[in-house]
């Protein structure tokens, strides 16, 4: 008040100084003596002093006493009307009250001074208000639409303009708003501005802090605060009920993956511990698909391969599908390889895709795993069409071609498969296999060992074969040059053949 709205008054501060912070809830001016019981408190007091001119000094000193008494905020005096100088028994009574006690040394009409304060003062109340419902309305909004806590902080941190810290109980580390990491978190925290307790049926479940910064008064930091603290509380009691059904919270944490609902780092954590799944900050987590017949026997499936491992991991159901999320903690080792040899000792009647590694990050995970649900879609069709065949488990490495090639036009892939289109034509008439042992001997690097073991062939049988082909296309298929257009063709041929299914 007295930077904004009382200069042109030229005021001084002749005791209270230390308590200058004092909130003014309304400006008003008075020359009744008996003023202080008609006053609530928060009132910054304007008068010239007239009700004073004809008292004694007791009477003025407690004048001074009954107005820090009522609590309020501080008494501006003019002069040069009552009083040529500030009577000094006011003085000394304000000072030792630590009250503050203000001269206004230049004259200027109360009622332009209490007109543009009190204007001022009504409009920061009508803009708390509406910050508080709009917090609140937003709020009740990403509850409606499911929203995990690191969401909810974000909208309170944007209204309040600081970091935000969310600890559970004992002070752990739950999530945080607006900081770059832990150290910066705990930080907040010791610097904190405010804080709230977060709770939900009678129970403390957390506490809110706002960390330093925040433009707004502190007691509009501590009220918006209020206004988070119960939606919080909701969400956060509805993560820890998830947390008894962990199926159900790794379910919806997988689905929501899929649809790339879930864009934060700390929201992502929350929700894999909802779901009894804490990988270190250092784990790479490797996704995989499961086509099985009952989401028992995938739940059972990998529940083997994990021990075999001594790996972590989350199974999910998201519709017909059995997704697993396992974490892994050796940079130096090929984890794709080794999981896939896991899922190979157990699967039975199981197709399975492994995934790529990724980082604990949700955008990476959720591409890593809408590739592995496309890629086993790819898998399933091939052992359909093989009546059984082909690899019950598999990766998206070793199906990254096939990815590829599902990104491709009718026309490219008429063209790629054109460079194959003999051979083709000779197993539609004669019912051979020419084309599949074709592919087999490119995937297996030509060699004949491994090409006739897989083709449960003999090795002569395999050399017919393979001049037979080699005369249909008309040049040498193993050449540098030409095998990886014919892979890539071969895996278009497949591709025509899975759009027929």
């Amino acid at each position: 008040m007295l930077d904004q709205h009382l200069r042109a008054a030229d005021p001084q501060v002749l005791s209270g100084h230390d308590a200058l912070d004092n909130e003014v809830r309304w400006v008003h001016s008075s020359e009744i003596f008996e003023i202080g019981p008609l006053l609530s408190g928060g009132e910054l007091l304007l008068t010239t002093g007239l009700g004073l001119a004809g008292v004694d000094s007791g009477t003025r000193r407690h004048y001074i006493r009954e107005l820090a008494q009522r609590g309020v905020a501080g008494v501006a005096v003019e002069l040069g009307r009552t009083f040529d100088q500030a009577p000094g028994e006011m003085v000394r009574e304000a000072s030792s009250a630590r009250f503050p006690f203000i001269i206004l040394r230049t004259v200027v009409p109360f009622i332009d001074l209490c007109r543009a304060a009190n204007t001022d003062l009504v409009s920061r109340e009508v803009a708390a208000l509406r910050r508080r419902s709009e917090l609140d309305s937003v709020l009740h909004a990403e509850m409606a639409a499911g929203a995990g806590a690191p969401a909810m902080l974000k909208r309170i941190a944007a209204a309040v303009g600081c970091p935000l810290v969310l600890l559970g109980k004992g002070n752990a580390l739950m999530a945080a708003e607006g900081l770059d990491d832990d150290h910066s978190a705990w930080q907040a925290v010791d610097a904190q501005a405010a804080s709230v307790p977060v709770g939900m049926r009678g129970e403390v479940i957390a506490t809110l802090v706002a960390g330093p910064g925040s433009p707004l008064a502190a007691e509009d930091v501590l009220t918006l605060l209020g206004v988070g603290a119960g939606p919080l509380g909701v969400t956060l009691s509805l993560t820890r009920e998830l947390a008894g059904l962990p199926h159900r919270a790794a379910s919806s944490l997988v689905s929501d993956l899929l649809e790339r609902r879930i864009d934060r780092r700390s929201d992502l954590v929350m929700r894999c511990g909802a779901a009894g799944f804490r990988p270190a900050r250092s784990s790479r987590i490797v996704p995989v698909a499961v086509d099985v017949p009952t989401p028992r026997m995938a739940s059972r499936l990998t529940a083997s391969v994990v021990k075999n491992l001594a790996a972590q991991s989350m199974h999910a159901q998201v519709h017909a599908t059995s997704y697993a999320l396992i974490a892994t903690g050796r940079p130096d080792r090929d984890d794709v390889a080794l999981i896939v040899d896991a899922y190979r000792e157990f699967a039975d009647e199981a197709t399975v895709v492994v995934g790529d590694p990724v980082s604990i990050d949700a955008e990476q995970l959720s591409t890593s795993l809408l590739r592995v649900r496309r890629a086993l879609s790819l898998a399933v069709a091939d052992r359909q069409i093989e009546a059984g065949g082909g690899d019950a488990v598999t990766s998206t490495r070793a199906l990254s071609a096939d990815l590829a090639v599902q990104t491709l036009d009718t026309a490219v892939l008429g063209d790629l498969v054109a460079s194959i289109a003999p051979v083709i034509a000779w197993d539609t008439e004669h019912g051979s296999e020419l084309t599949r042992t074709l592919e087999v001997h490119l995937r297996h690097g030509c060699s004949a060992t491994r090409s006739a073991a897989a083709l449960n062939l003999g090795r002569q049988s395999l050399y017919q074969r393979l001049e037979r082909i080699r005369g249909l296309i008309g040049f040498d298929f193993t050449g540098a040059q030409t095998y990886p257009g014919l892979l890539l063709a071969l895996r278009a041929h497949r591709a025509q053949g899975r759009s027929t299914q």
